[in-house]
Protein backbone atom coordinates (compact mmCIF):
# COMPACT_ATOMS: atom_id res chain seq x y z
CA UNK A 1 0.00 0.00 0.00
CA UNK A 2 1.36 3.45 -0.89
CA UNK A 3 2.59 5.61 1.98
CA UNK A 4 0.05 8.26 2.98
CA UNK A 5 1.27 11.76 3.68
CA UNK A 6 1.10 12.75 7.34
CA UNK A 7 0.14 16.34 6.56
CA UNK A 8 -3.18 17.51 7.98
CA UNK A 9 -6.23 16.13 6.19
CA UNK A 10 -7.67 19.65 5.88
CA UNK A 11 -5.54 20.32 2.79
CA UNK A 12 -7.75 17.85 0.88
CA UNK A 13 -11.01 19.48 1.95
CA UNK A 14 -13.26 20.68 -0.85
CA UNK A 15 -16.58 22.44 -0.74
CA UNK A 16 -19.37 19.95 -1.40
CA UNK A 17 -22.22 21.00 -3.68
CA UNK A 18 -25.54 21.59 -1.93
CA UNK A 19 -27.81 18.72 -2.98
CA UNK A 20 -30.72 19.66 -0.72
CA UNK A 21 -34.03 19.06 -2.48
CA UNK A 22 -35.90 22.22 -3.49
CA UNK A 23 -39.05 23.24 -1.63
CA UNK A 24 -41.25 22.50 -4.62
CA UNK A 25 -39.90 18.98 -5.12
CA UNK A 26 -40.04 18.40 -1.36
CA UNK A 27 -43.74 19.25 -1.38
CA UNK A 28 -44.36 16.85 -4.27
CA UNK A 29 -42.61 14.04 -2.39
CA UNK A 30 -44.86 14.61 0.63
CA UNK A 31 -48.00 14.67 -1.50
CA UNK A 32 -47.14 11.50 -3.40
CA UNK A 33 -46.16 9.54 -0.29
CA UNK A 34 -49.08 10.74 1.84
CA UNK A 35 -52.14 12.84 0.95
CA UNK A 36 -52.63 11.57 -2.60
CA UNK A 37 -53.32 8.06 -1.35
CA UNK A 38 -56.54 9.18 0.32
CA UNK A 39 -57.95 9.86 -3.15
CA UNK A 40 -56.55 6.60 -4.51
CA UNK A 41 -58.16 4.61 -1.70
CA UNK A 42 -61.42 6.47 -2.29
CA UNK A 43 -62.34 7.92 1.08
CA UNK A 44 -63.60 11.21 2.48
CA UNK A 45 -62.59 13.49 5.34
CA UNK A 46 -65.85 12.73 7.10
CA UNK A 47 -65.25 8.97 6.93
CA UNK A 48 -61.67 9.34 8.20
CA UNK A 49 -62.88 11.39 11.17
CA UNK A 50 -65.76 9.04 11.99
CA UNK A 51 -63.77 6.84 14.39
CA UNK A 52 -60.66 7.31 16.50
CA UNK A 53 -58.83 4.38 14.91
CA UNK A 54 -59.33 5.75 11.38
CA UNK A 55 -58.32 9.26 12.41
CA UNK A 56 -55.13 8.11 14.15
CA UNK A 57 -54.23 5.84 11.23
CA UNK A 58 -54.57 8.84 8.90
CA UNK A 59 -52.33 10.86 11.22
CA UNK A 60 -49.85 7.96 11.22
CA UNK A 61 -49.83 7.95 7.41
CA UNK A 62 -49.28 11.71 7.19
CA UNK A 63 -46.66 11.69 9.95
CA UNK A 64 -44.59 8.88 8.37
CA UNK A 65 -44.90 10.60 5.00
CA UNK A 66 -43.62 13.85 6.53
CA UNK A 67 -40.68 12.11 8.22
CA UNK A 68 -39.86 10.28 4.98
CA UNK A 69 -39.93 13.60 3.13
CA UNK A 70 -37.69 15.37 5.66
CA UNK A 71 -35.02 12.68 5.34
CA UNK A 72 -35.50 12.54 1.58
CA UNK A 73 -34.82 16.30 1.31
CA UNK A 74 -31.46 16.25 3.13
CA UNK A 75 -28.28 16.79 1.08
CA UNK A 76 -27.03 13.37 2.28
CA UNK A 77 -30.13 11.25 3.02
CA UNK A 78 -29.57 8.07 5.02
CA UNK A 79 -30.65 4.85 3.25
CA UNK A 80 -31.31 3.17 6.61
CA UNK A 81 -33.58 5.95 7.88
CA UNK A 82 -35.40 6.18 4.56
CA UNK A 83 -36.05 2.44 4.65
CA UNK A 84 -37.59 2.69 8.12
CA UNK A 85 -40.05 5.38 7.01
CA UNK A 86 -40.76 3.62 3.70
CA UNK A 87 -41.75 0.54 5.69
CA UNK A 88 -43.96 2.54 8.05
CA UNK A 89 -45.58 4.44 5.19
CA UNK A 90 -45.83 1.84 2.42
CA UNK A 91 -46.34 -1.34 4.46
CA UNK A 92 -48.03 -0.11 7.66
CA UNK A 93 -49.62 3.23 6.74
CA UNK A 94 -51.38 3.02 3.36
CA UNK A 95 -52.32 -0.70 3.46
CA UNK A 96 -53.32 -0.42 7.13
CA UNK A 97 -55.70 2.45 6.39
CA UNK A 98 -57.16 0.47 3.48
CA UNK A 99 -57.80 -2.51 5.76
CA UNK A 100 -59.44 -0.40 8.45
CA UNK A 101 -61.70 1.30 5.90
CA UNK A 102 -62.63 -2.05 4.36
CA UNK A 103 -63.17 -3.73 7.70
CA UNK A 104 -61.12 -6.68 6.42
CA UNK A 105 -57.91 -7.79 8.12
CA UNK A 106 -55.36 -10.02 6.39
CA UNK A 107 -55.88 -12.79 8.98
CA UNK A 108 -58.95 -14.05 10.88
CA UNK A 109 -57.97 -12.47 14.20
CA UNK A 110 -60.44 -10.41 16.21
CA UNK A 111 -58.78 -7.21 17.42
CA UNK A 112 -60.44 -4.43 19.40
CA UNK A 113 -60.14 -0.84 18.22
CA UNK A 114 -58.21 0.22 21.32
CA UNK A 115 -55.51 -2.35 20.44
CA UNK A 116 -55.22 -0.86 16.96
CA UNK A 117 -54.85 2.59 18.52
CA UNK A 118 -52.11 1.28 20.82
CA UNK A 119 -50.37 -0.26 17.80
CA UNK A 120 -50.54 3.01 15.87
CA UNK A 121 -49.21 5.16 18.71
CA UNK A 122 -46.53 2.60 19.59
CA UNK A 123 -45.33 2.52 15.99
CA UNK A 124 -45.05 6.32 15.86
CA UNK A 125 -43.24 6.53 19.21
CA UNK A 126 -40.76 3.67 18.68
CA UNK A 127 -39.89 4.71 15.11
CA UNK A 128 -39.35 8.35 16.07
CA UNK A 129 -37.13 7.39 19.02
CA UNK A 130 -35.10 5.08 16.79
CA UNK A 131 -34.51 7.84 14.23
CA UNK A 132 -33.53 10.35 16.93
CA UNK A 133 -31.00 7.89 18.35
CA UNK A 134 -29.57 7.17 14.90
CA UNK A 135 -29.06 10.90 14.36
CA UNK A 136 -27.09 11.57 17.56
CA UNK A 137 -23.55 12.94 17.01
CA UNK A 138 -20.63 10.55 17.26
CA UNK A 139 -18.05 10.84 20.02
CA UNK A 140 -14.39 11.28 19.18
CA UNK A 141 -12.67 7.89 18.88
CA UNK A 142 -9.16 6.91 19.91
CA UNK A 143 -6.22 7.93 17.72
CA UNK A 144 -5.69 4.30 16.72
CA UNK A 145 -8.61 2.58 14.99
CA UNK A 146 -9.41 -0.88 13.68
CA UNK A 147 -10.10 -1.05 9.95
CA UNK A 148 -11.44 -4.21 8.29
CA UNK A 149 -10.90 -4.70 4.55
CA UNK A 150 -11.43 -7.68 2.26
CA UNK A 151 -8.83 -10.44 2.17
CA UNK A 152 -8.45 -12.43 -1.06
CA UNK A 153 -7.27 -15.49 0.84
CA UNK A 154 -10.40 -15.46 3.00
CA UNK A 155 -12.63 -14.97 -0.05
CA UNK A 156 -11.03 -18.15 -1.39
CA UNK A 157 -11.78 -20.00 1.85
CA UNK A 158 -15.42 -18.91 1.87
CA UNK A 159 -15.75 -19.90 -1.80
CA UNK A 160 -14.50 -23.41 -1.01
CA UNK A 161 -17.10 -23.59 1.79
CA UNK A 162 -19.83 -22.17 -0.46
CA UNK A 163 -19.52 -24.67 -3.33
CA UNK A 164 -20.65 -27.81 -1.43
CA UNK A 165 -23.14 -25.77 0.62
CA UNK A 166 -24.91 -24.47 -2.50
CA UNK A 167 -24.86 -27.94 -4.07
CA UNK A 168 -26.42 -29.48 -0.95
CA UNK A 169 -28.99 -26.69 -0.59
CA UNK A 170 -29.98 -27.13 -4.25
CA UNK A 171 -30.41 -30.86 -3.76
CA UNK A 172 -32.48 -30.35 -0.60
CA UNK A 173 -34.71 -27.99 -2.62
CA UNK A 174 -35.45 -30.61 -5.27
CA UNK A 175 -32.70 -29.70 -7.74
CA UNK A 176 -32.15 -26.89 -10.20
CA UNK A 177 -35.43 -27.60 -12.01
CA UNK A 178 -37.48 -27.11 -8.85
CA UNK A 179 -35.67 -23.87 -8.02
CA UNK A 180 -36.76 -22.47 -11.39
CA UNK A 181 -40.27 -23.93 -11.16
CA UNK A 182 -42.28 -22.35 -8.37
CA UNK A 183 -42.36 -22.15 -4.60
CA UNK A 184 -44.88 -24.97 -4.68
CA UNK A 185 -42.50 -27.27 -6.55
CA UNK A 186 -39.72 -26.53 -4.06
CA UNK A 187 -42.06 -27.23 -1.11
CA UNK A 188 -43.17 -30.52 -2.72
CA UNK A 189 -39.57 -31.57 -3.32
CA UNK A 190 -38.71 -30.90 0.32
CA UNK A 191 -41.76 -32.85 1.49
CA UNK A 192 -40.82 -35.81 -0.75
CA UNK A 193 -37.32 -35.81 0.73
CA UNK A 194 -38.66 -35.45 4.27
CA UNK A 195 -36.85 -32.16 4.78
CA UNK A 196 -38.00 -30.35 7.91
CA UNK A 197 -37.93 -26.64 8.61
CA UNK A 198 -34.82 -26.86 10.81
CA UNK A 199 -32.71 -28.51 8.09
CA UNK A 200 -34.11 -26.12 5.52
CA UNK A 201 -33.20 -23.14 7.66
CA UNK A 202 -29.71 -24.45 8.33
CA UNK A 203 -28.69 -25.34 4.79
CA UNK A 204 -30.86 -23.41 2.34
CA UNK A 205 -31.04 -20.04 4.13
CA UNK A 206 -27.43 -20.33 5.27
CA UNK A 207 -26.26 -21.17 1.75
CA UNK A 208 -28.18 -18.22 0.33
CA UNK A 209 -26.44 -15.91 2.79
CA UNK A 210 -23.03 -17.44 2.06
CA UNK A 211 -23.43 -17.12 -1.72
CA UNK A 212 -24.45 -13.47 -1.31
CA UNK A 213 -21.48 -12.75 0.97
CA UNK A 214 -18.97 -14.31 -1.44
CA UNK A 215 -20.47 -12.40 -4.39
CA UNK A 216 -20.35 -8.94 -2.79
CA UNK A 217 -16.91 -9.62 -1.27
CA UNK A 218 -15.59 -10.59 -4.69
CA UNK A 219 -17.34 -7.62 -6.26
CA UNK A 220 -15.69 -5.32 -3.74
CA UNK A 221 -12.27 -6.94 -4.18
CA UNK A 222 -12.51 -6.85 -7.98
CA UNK A 223 -12.65 -3.04 -7.85
CA UNK A 224 -9.11 -3.17 -6.45
CA UNK A 225 -7.73 -6.27 -8.23
CA UNK A 226 -9.71 -6.74 -11.47
CA UNK A 227 -7.48 -9.51 -12.88
CA UNK A 228 -7.15 -11.72 -9.80
CA UNK A 229 -8.14 -15.29 -10.79
CA UNK A 230 -9.36 -16.22 -7.30
CA UNK A 231 -11.66 -13.20 -7.17
CA UNK A 232 -13.04 -13.85 -10.66
CA UNK A 233 -13.68 -17.52 -9.86
CA UNK A 234 -15.48 -16.54 -6.65
CA UNK A 235 -17.57 -13.97 -8.52
CA UNK A 236 -18.67 -16.46 -11.20
CA UNK A 237 -19.45 -19.39 -8.89
CA UNK A 238 -21.26 -17.28 -6.28
CA UNK A 239 -23.24 -15.60 -9.07
CA UNK A 240 -24.42 -19.01 -10.27
CA UNK A 241 -25.28 -19.93 -6.67
CA UNK A 242 -27.40 -16.79 -6.30
CA UNK A 243 -29.09 -17.44 -9.64
CA UNK A 244 -30.19 -20.86 -8.38
CA UNK A 245 -31.01 -20.14 -4.73
CA UNK A 246 -32.05 -16.48 -4.76
CA UNK A 247 -34.00 -16.16 -8.01
CA UNK A 248 -37.40 -14.42 -7.68
CA UNK A 249 -39.36 -17.52 -8.76
CA UNK A 250 -38.62 -19.83 -5.85
CA UNK A 251 -36.93 -17.60 -3.26
CA UNK A 252 -38.67 -15.28 -0.84
CA UNK A 253 -39.50 -11.91 -2.40
CA UNK A 254 -38.00 -10.24 0.65
CA UNK A 255 -34.75 -12.20 0.24
CA UNK A 256 -34.61 -11.48 -3.49
CA UNK A 257 -35.02 -7.77 -2.74
CA UNK A 258 -32.30 -7.94 -0.06
CA UNK A 259 -29.97 -9.68 -2.54
CA UNK A 260 -30.49 -7.14 -5.32
CA UNK A 261 -30.18 -4.19 -2.93
CA UNK A 262 -27.00 -5.53 -1.34
CA UNK A 263 -25.35 -6.05 -4.72
CA UNK A 264 -26.42 -2.62 -6.01
CA UNK A 265 -25.22 -0.75 -2.93
CA UNK A 266 -21.94 -2.67 -2.96
CA UNK A 267 -21.24 -1.79 -6.58
CA UNK A 268 -22.30 1.84 -6.99
CA UNK A 269 -21.44 5.12 -5.29
CA UNK A 270 -24.34 6.31 -3.14
CA UNK A 271 -24.95 9.83 -4.35
CA UNK A 272 -27.96 11.76 -3.03
CA UNK A 273 -29.73 11.40 -6.38
CA UNK A 274 -29.27 7.63 -6.49
CA UNK A 275 -30.45 7.25 -2.91
CA UNK A 276 -33.60 9.26 -3.64
CA UNK A 277 -34.31 7.40 -6.88
CA UNK A 278 -33.88 4.06 -5.12
CA UNK A 279 -36.09 5.15 -2.22
CA UNK A 280 -38.97 6.08 -4.50
CA UNK A 281 -38.54 2.85 -6.43
CA UNK A 282 -38.73 0.86 -3.20
CA UNK A 283 -41.73 2.83 -1.94
CA UNK A 284 -43.89 2.33 -5.03
CA UNK A 285 -42.50 -1.16 -5.59
CA UNK A 286 -43.60 -2.24 -2.11
CA UNK A 287 -47.17 -1.17 -2.90
CA UNK A 288 -47.49 -2.56 -6.42
CA UNK A 289 -44.62 -4.71 -7.70
CA UNK A 290 -44.21 -6.70 -4.47
CA UNK A 291 -47.77 -8.13 -4.40
CA UNK A 292 -47.90 -8.67 -8.17
CA UNK A 293 -44.63 -10.65 -8.04
CA UNK A 294 -46.35 -13.35 -5.99
CA UNK A 295 -48.58 -14.19 -8.97
CA UNK A 296 -45.61 -15.47 -10.97
CA UNK A 297 -44.22 -17.62 -8.14
CA UNK A 298 -47.19 -19.99 -7.81
CA UNK A 299 -47.86 -23.06 -9.92
CA UNK A 300 -51.64 -22.68 -9.50
CA UNK A 301 -52.33 -19.08 -10.41
CA UNK A 302 -55.67 -17.53 -9.66
CA UNK A 303 -56.72 -13.99 -10.45
CA UNK A 304 -54.08 -11.29 -10.51
CA UNK A 305 -54.49 -9.15 -7.40
CA UNK A 306 -53.27 -5.56 -7.62
CA UNK A 307 -53.54 -2.25 -5.77
CA UNK A 308 -56.14 -1.94 -3.00
CA UNK A 309 -57.23 -5.57 -3.14
CA UNK A 310 -53.67 -6.81 -2.68
CA UNK A 311 -53.25 -4.59 0.41
CA UNK A 312 -55.85 -6.74 2.21
CA UNK A 313 -53.64 -9.85 2.01
CA UNK A 314 -51.06 -11.29 4.39
CA UNK A 315 -48.27 -9.47 2.55
CA UNK A 316 -49.37 -6.32 4.39
CA UNK A 317 -50.27 -7.66 7.84
CA UNK A 318 -47.85 -5.45 9.83
CA UNK A 319 -50.49 -3.20 11.40
CA UNK A 320 -52.86 -6.05 12.25
CA UNK A 321 -50.16 -8.25 13.79
CA UNK A 322 -48.69 -5.33 15.73
CA UNK A 323 -52.13 -4.81 17.25
CA UNK A 324 -52.49 -8.58 17.79
CA UNK A 325 -49.09 -8.65 19.52
CA UNK A 326 -50.13 -5.85 21.90
CA UNK A 327 -53.40 -7.68 22.50
CA UNK A 328 -51.41 -10.84 23.32
CA UNK A 329 -49.29 -8.86 25.80
CA UNK A 330 -52.41 -7.41 27.46
CA UNK A 331 -53.80 -10.93 27.87
CA UNK A 332 -50.68 -12.80 29.01
CA UNK A 333 -48.07 -10.24 30.02
CA UNK A 334 -44.45 -9.84 28.96
CA UNK A 335 -42.07 -12.75 28.30
CA UNK A 336 -39.10 -10.70 29.62
CA UNK A 337 -36.79 -11.18 26.67
CA UNK A 338 -37.45 -14.86 25.97
CA UNK A 339 -38.35 -14.21 22.31
CA UNK A 340 -35.27 -12.01 21.95
CA UNK A 341 -33.05 -14.76 23.37
CA UNK A 342 -34.53 -17.13 20.80
CA UNK A 343 -33.44 -14.72 18.06
CA UNK A 344 -29.94 -14.25 19.51
CA UNK A 345 -29.37 -17.99 19.94
CA UNK A 346 -31.33 -19.08 16.87
CA UNK A 347 -28.51 -21.51 15.95
CA UNK A 348 -29.13 -23.66 19.05
CA UNK A 349 -31.24 -26.71 18.01
CA UNK A 350 -34.47 -27.51 19.83
CA UNK A 351 -33.13 -30.96 20.65
CA UNK A 352 -30.72 -29.22 23.05
CA UNK A 353 -32.84 -26.20 24.01
CA UNK A 354 -36.14 -27.96 24.61
CA UNK A 355 -37.90 -24.79 25.78
CA UNK A 356 -36.67 -22.70 22.83
CA UNK A 357 -39.44 -20.20 21.91
CA UNK A 358 -41.32 -20.41 18.64
CA UNK A 359 -41.55 -17.45 16.28
CA UNK A 360 -43.61 -14.58 17.64
CA UNK A 361 -45.89 -14.76 14.61
CA UNK A 362 -46.52 -18.46 15.21
CA UNK A 363 -47.21 -17.77 18.89
CA UNK A 364 -49.84 -15.15 17.96
CA UNK A 365 -51.39 -17.43 15.31
CA UNK A 366 -51.64 -20.32 17.77
CA UNK A 367 -53.35 -18.11 20.33
CA UNK A 368 -55.83 -16.96 17.66
CA UNK A 369 -56.58 -20.57 16.66
CA UNK A 370 -55.33 -20.13 13.11
CA UNK A 371 -54.52 -23.17 10.98
CA UNK A 372 -51.98 -21.22 8.92
CA UNK A 373 -49.30 -20.02 11.31
CA UNK A 374 -46.54 -18.53 9.13
CA UNK A 375 -47.45 -14.90 9.81
CA UNK A 376 -45.24 -11.93 10.57
CA UNK A 377 -44.04 -10.57 13.90
CA UNK A 378 -43.38 -6.83 13.40
CA UNK A 379 -40.62 -5.30 15.46
CA UNK A 380 -42.98 -3.11 17.53
CA UNK A 381 -44.99 -6.19 18.51
CA UNK A 382 -41.73 -7.98 19.37
CA UNK A 383 -40.70 -5.05 21.56
CA UNK A 384 -43.96 -5.03 23.55
CA UNK A 385 -44.19 -8.81 23.92
CA UNK A 386 -40.58 -9.03 25.12
CA UNK A 387 -40.52 -6.12 27.59
CA UNK A 388 -43.99 -4.59 27.72
CA UNK A 389 -44.30 -0.93 26.79
CA UNK A 390 -40.78 -0.45 28.15
CA UNK A 391 -39.72 -2.40 25.05
CA UNK A 392 -40.65 0.64 22.95
CA UNK A 393 -37.56 2.24 24.48
CA UNK A 394 -35.33 -0.84 24.83
CA UNK A 395 -35.68 -2.06 21.25
CA UNK A 396 -34.89 1.31 19.59
CA UNK A 397 -31.83 1.68 21.81
CA UNK A 398 -30.54 -1.79 20.86
CA UNK A 399 -31.25 -1.34 17.15
CA UNK A 400 -29.75 2.15 17.07
CA UNK A 401 -26.60 0.97 18.85
CA UNK A 402 -26.00 -1.71 16.22
CA UNK A 403 -26.88 0.48 13.22
CA UNK A 404 -24.78 3.39 14.50
CA UNK A 405 -21.73 1.11 14.40
CA UNK A 406 -22.51 0.31 10.76
CA UNK A 407 -23.15 3.95 9.90
CA UNK A 408 -19.90 5.05 11.55
CA UNK A 409 -17.78 2.46 9.75
CA UNK A 410 -19.39 3.18 6.39
CA UNK A 411 -19.45 7.01 6.63
CA UNK A 412 -16.60 8.21 8.85
CA UNK A 413 -14.00 5.82 7.44
CA UNK A 414 -15.57 3.56 4.83
CA UNK A 415 -13.83 0.22 5.24
CA UNK A 416 -15.17 -2.88 3.48
CA UNK A 417 -16.73 -4.24 6.66
CA UNK A 418 -18.93 -1.17 7.21
CA UNK A 419 -19.78 -0.64 3.55
CA UNK A 420 -20.91 -4.23 3.00
CA UNK A 421 -22.93 -4.38 6.22
CA UNK A 422 -24.68 -1.13 5.32
CA UNK A 423 -25.48 -2.47 1.85
CA UNK A 424 -26.92 -5.66 3.31
CA UNK A 425 -28.98 -4.19 6.13
CA UNK A 426 -30.60 -1.56 3.93
CA UNK A 427 -32.01 -4.41 1.84
CA UNK A 428 -32.62 -6.77 4.76
CA UNK A 429 -34.27 -4.16 6.99
CA UNK A 430 -37.84 -4.88 5.74
CA UNK A 431 -37.39 -8.52 6.82
CA UNK A 432 -36.20 -7.46 10.28
CA UNK A 433 -38.93 -4.84 10.68
CA UNK A 434 -41.70 -7.21 9.56
CA UNK A 435 -40.33 -10.23 11.45
CA UNK A 436 -40.69 -12.61 13.08
CA UNK A 437 -37.35 -11.82 14.70
CA UNK A 438 -36.36 -15.43 15.40
CA UNK A 439 -36.91 -16.35 11.76
CA UNK A 440 -35.17 -13.24 10.41
CA UNK A 441 -32.12 -13.22 12.67
CA UNK A 442 -30.48 -16.37 11.30
CA UNK A 443 -29.52 -15.08 7.85
CA UNK A 444 -28.56 -11.67 9.25
CA UNK A 445 -26.26 -13.23 11.84
CA UNK A 446 -24.60 -15.49 9.27
CA UNK A 447 -24.01 -12.58 6.91
CA UNK A 448 -22.33 -10.53 9.65
CA UNK A 449 -20.13 -13.47 10.73
CA UNK A 450 -19.04 -14.27 7.16
CA UNK A 451 -18.19 -10.62 6.36
CA UNK A 452 -16.37 -10.26 9.69
CA UNK A 453 -14.25 -13.32 8.87
CA UNK A 454 -13.46 -12.13 5.33
CA UNK A 455 -12.30 -8.68 6.50
CA UNK A 456 -9.35 -9.14 8.88
CA UNK A 457 -8.57 -6.34 11.29
CA UNK A 458 -5.79 -3.81 10.77
CA UNK A 459 -4.91 -1.03 13.21
CA UNK A 460 -4.26 2.36 11.61
CA UNK A 461 -3.84 5.93 12.91
CA UNK A 462 -6.73 8.43 12.87
CA UNK A 463 -4.77 10.79 10.57
CA UNK A 464 -4.71 8.04 7.94
CA UNK A 465 -8.44 7.47 8.40
CA UNK A 466 -9.24 11.15 7.91
CA UNK A 467 -7.13 11.47 4.77
CA UNK A 468 -8.48 8.23 3.29
CA UNK A 469 -12.05 9.34 3.97
CA UNK A 470 -11.55 12.68 2.24
CA UNK A 471 -9.87 11.03 -0.73
CA UNK A 472 -12.67 8.47 -1.01
CA UNK A 473 -15.31 11.21 -0.93
CA UNK A 474 -13.47 13.26 -3.57
CA UNK A 475 -13.20 10.26 -5.91
CA UNK A 476 -16.95 9.63 -5.72
CA UNK A 477 -16.42 6.06 -4.51
CA UNK A 478 -19.09 4.28 -2.53
CA UNK A 479 -20.45 6.50 0.24
CA UNK A 480 -23.44 6.10 2.50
Amino acid sequence: MATISQKPAQRFSVKKPDTTLSIGKTLLVFIFTGPIWLFFIGTSVGQLASTSVLLIQTILLFYTSLMLTLEFRKPEPSPLILMIWIFNCGVVGIPGLTQLLSGVGPWPIFIEDNQYISAQLSTIFASTLLILLLGLPYKEKNRKMNVRNVSTVRIRNLTLLMLPAVALATRLSGGVGARFGSRGSVAKAKADLGIGSAINGLFVTGSQALALVVFVLALRAKQKNPNDSIINFALITSGLGLLILANPISASRYWFFATVTTIALSAFALTAGRIRFGAMGIFFGSLFIFPIADYFRRSNRGGLSISRQSWLTGDFDALQITAAGIQWFNNYGTVWGKQLLGAIFTFVPRSIWTSKPVDTGIMIAQDAGMKFKNISGPWVAEAVINFGYLGLIIFPIMIAYFFRIIQYRSVKFPDDFGVLLLAFFVGYLPILLRGSLIQASGAAGLFVIFVWYATPKKVIHRDEVEELTVLVNRSGHLRS
